[in-house]
């Protein structure tokens, strides 16, 4: 089964500095670097919906 990920358009990798290269992971909490790899965990609040 294909896990689901999300672009996120118009945001900037912190670490290499490529623009719409950040994919949301939303059922592991990982947002990845498409370009350079850099991974950051984040909190989803479930509240927010």
């Amino acid at each position: 089964m294909a896990e689901l990920a999300r672009a996120l358009d118009d945001l900037t990798c912190a670490s290499c500095g490529t623009t719409d290269c950040l994919w949301i992971y939303p059922v592991r909490g990982v947002v990845e670097c498409r370009e350079c790899g850099t991974k950051a965990v984040v909190i989803l609040d479930a509240l927010d919906q």
